[in-house]
């Protein structure tokens, strides 16, 4: 019985043991069947399915004329996953025979990466095919975009860059990037027991948006042309660097910005937009449209300057001219950039009208440009200045711009006094379709009147004419402008650097009907040239004459030129001078635009050179003697040194001696030496060189910061 009894428990306790594991056993299939179920669905997903994201097509920068400036195009990538390689060196060795790189190299980088390591990226399509034909366990193809710019470095600056994820990091692809970027998309890929991808045909996909395309306001003619003229003079007159900017007046639209030499990735800048420097003459602008809007001054009023170039204009403002006279027209202070006359409009301008003028012409703000980084510059409020301030501003000191500032100022000027805002983006098409939003030109604010702008533009295009810029000039074509120099601020002396200078030349075209203007810089060219109008406006004149060969250009002339008319002949005929007191000569020459310069003491003028009747250009220099001048008996041979070969001709013929000459231009060296005893048989041997201006005596640094700037132009 008792038996019996131990049997019974066993099999009530088998039973009970058993029933309990059936409830565990139950109870962990509820848990994992429904209460985990989520989690292990979702781990069971990512296992066998992988969402890859579809890159978008980075939209496309084109120029006014819808030509690429930057593109993507399609390359290859290749990877590796080493761990997943049978044999890492024959791998090493297939990829280094096809790729050209060291198998060694490639075997150590396998070595230390067993996951994943990117082995070659943005290679061309047929490499990438080569790598994928090879078949190699571990090593993946796949297809990535590169940016393209057709242009190379010519606009690298304006439009900047993007980095290996074809994200902008620099310029207007930066400044653009949102628009270009696009919208990436995504498709999901199922993987099987060994790892590999397959796409199903109901597979989950998004398709990527692209990027839409801009449409900028640059042209990529002028742009390729600027740089290329830039490029030569900053490596001829061994310069720091060269900027550059050309816009349409009468919209805004910058058409080209350049910036020599071209520094890489993260170090370059659009320096036209971003760096400042003290402008020089070429500020000189603001204040004679300030007096002549303001009725301060007429354009053929005259004003004292200095037979010395040098003279106090305030207190601390001690001003040199390079070109001496005792008195100027306003027209002619500004063809021959006089300090001193424009430091004496400055006071007459007085600082509240000079700075109302300056700021409403856009200095010392931000222009509204859609660029990053640009500067607003440097333009101290009237309650800042000191007593000298006021002429030192007129001469473009203790004021600093940008390029920019500059080309829109000289735009208000060539568009009768309206003052655009600038603008790169001329239309934002939304994807490929073609639809998307246009920017309209936007006037800033009037500036000048149409009275003032054209008796300005008549001015600037003196200086061109006859005037410090000379060199800009192009057979048939009216060009206005004005050159400048400044010395710059050496930081380690506290003081402006000897022999440091910043050229410049602001132009527009044509002259009566302006659709462009420029703006060259040139940073400290070493050598003996180093004026605005020596360095700066022979680029400006190079690039005008390349664009106006462009067929279709802003400056065709629809017909092809054959030969350039000759040069008109001079406008002035030399008066005769002999016995008028110096005062009344001067007055004489002065009335008829010509520059006079006296030599010795007496009462009336006994000589004069050139001669009377001679036909020169405005603005020339006769020199009048008030006492008898060195050899007057004509027994010794003349210094015919820095004179045309017309004038050293008409002097030799005068003392009957034959010449023979070498070269073209201006003579620079003559044999016998002057002073050499007349009458000579054999006559006299001259050579000459070409030069646009005749040499000046640079000024003599000052005491002074003002003093020890360079006066005017040459």
């Amino acid at each position: 019985m008792a038996h019996t009894e131990v049997r019974k428990s066993r099999v009530l306790v088998a039973a009970a043991g058993l029933l309990l594991s059936l409830l565990v056993l139950w109870a962990r299939l509820v848990w994992l069947q429904i209460v985990c179920h989520p989690r292990f669905e979702a781990r069971a997903e990512r296992n066998q399915e992988q969402r890859v994201l579809l890159p978008p097509m980075r939209g496309e920068l084109l120029d006014r004329h819808g030509r690429p400036l930057a593109r993507d195009l399609v390359t290859c990538a290749i990877s590796a996953a080493p761990g997943e390689m049978k044999d890492r060196q024959a791998a090493s060795l297939e990829l280094g025979r096809v790729l050209g790189r060291d198998p060694r190299i490639l075997e150590r980088a396998f070595a230390r990466r067993s996951r994943f390591l990117w082995v070659a990226r943005h290679v061309a399509p047929e490499l990438g095919e080569r790598v994928g034909a090879l078949a190699l366990p571990g090593v993946y193809v796949s297809h990535e975009i590169q940016r393209e710019y057709p242009l190379g470095p010519a606009a690298g600056e304006i439009l900047g860059r993007t980095n290996l994820d074809n994200c902008g990091v620099e310029g207007m692809e930066l400044q653009l990037d949102s628009e270009l970027r696009g919208r990436p998309g995504w498709a999901t890929l199922f993987r099987d027991g060994r790892g590999r991808s397959h796409s199903l045909p109901r597979g989950l996909k998004r398709d990527p948006e692209h990027g839409a395309d801009v449409v900028l306001t640059l042209d990529a003619d002028l742009q390729a042309i600027v740089e290329t003229h830039l490029a030569r003079a900053v490596d001829t007159l061994d310069a720091v660097r060269g900027f550059a900017v050309f816009l349409d007046p009468r919209t805004g639209e910058i058409v080209a910005s350049v910036d020599v030499p071209h520094l890489g990735p993260g170090r370059a800048g659009n320096w036209a937009f971003t760096d400042i420097f003290e402008p020089g003459s070429t500020f000189k602008v603001v204040v004679a449209g300030t007096v002549l809007e303001e009725g301060l001054a007429r354009p053929d009023q005259v004003f004292e300057a200095s037979a010395t170039g040098e003279a106090i204009i305030a207190p601390g403002a001690h001003f040199h001219d390079v070109h001496k006279g005792e008195r100027y027209t306003l027209r002619d202070a500004v063809r021959w950039s006089s300090n001193i006359v424009m430091g004496k409009l400055g006071l007459l301008a007085g600082p509240e009208r000079l700075y109302r003028y300056a700021t409403a012409l856009g200095f010392g703000s931000l222009t509204g440009v859609s660029y990053p980084g640009e500067n607003a510059g440097r333009l101290h409020s009237p309650s800042h200045w000191s007593a000298r301030s006021c002429p030192t501003i007129a001469i473009g000191h203790e004021v600093s711009v940008t390029a920019l500032q500059l080309a829109l100022a000289y735009g208000a000027i060539a568009n009768g006094g309206v003052l655009m805002e600038p603008m790169l983006v001329r239309e934002c098409r939304a994807g490929r379709d073609g639809a998307g939003r246009t920017t309209a030109p936007r006037a800033a604010r009037r500036v000048f009147g149409d009275a003032t702008t054209r008796i300005m533009r008549q001015m600037l295009t003196a200086v061109v004419d006859s005037g410090t810029g000379r060199a800009a000039r192009v057979p048939g074509l009216a060009i206005a402008g004005k050159t400048g120099t400044a010395q710059k601020y050496d930081a380690a002396i506290g003081t402006y650097g000897k022999g440091m200078y910043l050229s410049s030349f602001v132009g527009f075209v044509p002259a009566d009907d302006p659709c462009l203007v420029g703006v060259i810089v040139i940073d400290e060219p070493r050598g003996k040239h180093y004026y605005g109008g020596e360095v700066a406006a022979p680029v400006f004149r190079e690039v005008i004459s390349d664009l106006r060969r462009l067929p279709h250009g802003p400056l065709d002339p629809g017909v092809s030129q054959v030969a350039a008319r000759p040069p008109a002949p001079a406008p002035v005929t030399v008066p005769d001078l002999e016995l008028l007191p110096p005062a009344a000569a001067e007055r004489r020459l002065i009335d008829l635009g010509l520059r006079v310069r006296l030599e010795g003491e007496g009462e009336r003028v006994l000589a004069q050179s050139p001669a009377a009747g001679e036909a020169v250009e405005r603005g020339a220099s006769v020199t009048a003697w008030l006492a008898a001048p060195a050899d007057s008996a004509g027994a010794r041979l003349p210094d015919l040194r820095g004179l045309s070969v017309r004038e050293a001709l008409r002097r030799l013929t005068l003392c009957q001696i034959p010449a023979h000459i070498e070269g073209h231009g201006v003579v620079v060296r003559e044999e016998p030496a002057p002073g050499a005893p007349l009458p000579r048989k054999d006559g006299v041997r001259l050579w000459c060189e070409p030069r646009m201006t005749a040499p000046e005596p640079r000024p003599t640094p000052g005491t002074l910061a003002v003093a020890s700037r360079p006066g005017g132009e040459p």
